[in-house]
């Protein structure tokens, strides 16, 4: 490609702002604006009267791209068809700021990571297959690329599995969920359910990947596996016998996959092989967090196999697991990727960690030498609380914390690591726990704005402007195509509460 010389008179940050005084016929206003943060394709003004014309050049890296604006011409090349892609929301944005009488411009741009995610549980409450895929709308329109869904639960398998068909037909309905916050004794009384077809995940990883995002599904184990019990009660340390129950509330409970059962590796791969077949993303998402293990301190059968193997302590029960399924996934050319528990009993060198209980199980796994997702919940639980005064403020229910738009922009996702251990660094996302959040118009309020620090994060973590700039950016560049879209996102930040 040939190499852009026009003279460098404007210089932005992620979040895209231009000026509109000029027009594209006046080669004098051209500029380069490096490193814009996502736009939507079709938002206002999308019509321009200029022709796309889009090529692929295999010099620039794979999501890398150039938007040129000129003489009434606009090209993008990209390195790939996601490059171009980035660059056609990048071009929505001018178009949604300036209309058909674009400014001359020169953007060459492209991310920081190649893991850009963001997370969403359907197992609390349950989203249907439209609603995810506005999810992957939203996605798309801030350049992230890796789509984490969360399948199963304590209160609901969402995920059809043909071999395993009870996992659906009762693993898949709670008899009634609670009203208000944890700690409360009072429930509804209304059964809840809902879960999605092969057909369904399907279409979704299809949609996915028109917008070039990959769809990781999560299957938990050994823990949070109430709904996988109450399906197949002979998969728990208690036994076939044993009243297991889909939970109706939120929180950690002690029943977990019986690690001494060989039946529960063979549950675990059957299921992973449909798992397989219907996504096919490199990782596979096996959880492993908040796994009690004092089931296993009493169960004959987890006692035997410590013996057996000549185990220590109950943890490495729970690495065994990891260690059999990351086998067999590499056997299907997969890899797996679990929450930063999955350190506590030792974990292989090729396993992903996934932080969230702050940055410090990344931390520790990026010096072991792991690959790591930054994911913690100090600033990217987007269930959390967004102002101080949240009552007061009109905000709705949620889990708890305090994570304003303001705490999220100033994540430093190599903090603490050297030269070398930034490179374990793959990319960051944000996660939503929707035990309080029933609605997707609830989702949306949760997410945005703040899912805009996380692109602006993973495109550019150095070339951060100043919070205020960065609000100002947001509000003259982001909300005109939010409001476009119809999105409910929250406006703290824009009337400057915290």
């Amino acid at each position: 490609m040939k190499k852009l010389l026009y003279p460098l008179l404007a210089a932005v940050a992620l979040t895209l702002l231009v000026s509109c005084t000029g027009s594209s016929d006046v080669p004098a206003d051209l500029s380069i604006v490096p490193n814009p943060v996502s736009m939507l394709v079709g938002g206002r003004g999308a019509k321009a009267s200029a022709t796309v014309r889009t090529q692929v050049d295999a010099t620039l890296a794979p999501e890398e791209y150039v938007l040129t604006i000129r003489k009434g011409k606009i090209s993008i090349t990209g390195g790939s068809e996601a490059g171009i892609f980035w660059g056609m929301q990048t071009l929505a944005q001018i178009q949604a700021q300036c209309g058909k009488k674009l400014p001359g411009v020169v953007i060459q741009d492209k991310p920081a990571f190649s893991y850009r995610g963001a997370h969403l549980d359907c197992c609390r409450h349950f989203f249907t297959v439209d609603e995810v895929k506005q999810y992957l709308d939203i996605m798309a329109l801030h350049k992230l690329n890796v789509f984490h869904w969360h399948l199963t639960e304590d209160q609901g398998w969402r995920a059809e599995i043909k071999q395993y068909p009870k996992l659906t037909e009762v693993g898949s309905v709670r008899a009634e969920t609670l009203v208000g916050h944890y700690g409360s004794d009072q429930y509804d009384g209304t059964p809840y359910g809902g879960f999605y077809t092969q057909d369904d995940m399907r279409e979704i990883v299809r949609y996915a990947a028109d917008r070039h995002i990959t769809v990781i599904p999560e299957i938990e184990m050994p823990g949070h596996a109430s709904a996988a019990l109450a399906s197949y009660p002979e998969l728990g340390c208690r036994g076939a016998n044993y009243p297991y129950k889909v939970q109706t509330t939120w929180g950690i409970f002690p029943e977990v996959l019986c690690a001494g059962n060989p039946e529960t590796i063979t549950f675990l791969e059957n299921v992973l092989d449909e798992i397989c077949d219907i996504f096919p993303s490199e990782y596979i998402h096996i959880g492993g967090d908040e796994a009690p293990r004092e089931e296993w301190e009493k169960c004959p059968k987890c006692q035997a196999l410590m013996k057996k193997m000549g185990f220590k302590r109950e943890a490495e029960l729970q690495s065994y697991i990891n260690n059999v399924i990351e086998q067999y996934l590499a056997g299907k050319d997969r890899k797996i990727i679990g929450w930063d528990e999955i350190l506590d009993g030792g974990v292989s060198q090729s396993a992903t960690v996934m932080s969230w209980r702050g940055a410090k199980g990344g931390i520790a796994a990026a010096k072991m030498g792991n690959d790591v997702v930054m994911t913690p919940n100090s600033h990217f639980y987007f269930d959390y609380y967004q102002t101080k005064g949240r009552e007061a403020n009109g905000e709705p229910l949620a889990i708890g914390g305090y994570l304003p738009l303001s705490k999220c922009y100033e994540y430093d996702p190599f903090d603490q690591l050297g030269d070398a251990e930034k490179a374990h660094i793959k990319g960051i996302q944000a996660n939503l726990w929707t035990e309080y959040i029933a609605t997707f118009d609830h989702v949306q309020h949760m997410i945005l704005p703040r899912i805009a620090a996380l692109a602006e994060i993973a495109w550019n973590p150095e070339g951060r402007t100043e919070y205020d700039a960065f609000v100002g950016r947001i509000e003259k560049g982001l909300l005109p195509i939010y409001d476009v879209r119809g999105y409910k996102y929250a406006d703290y930040a824009f009337k400057g509460i915290e």
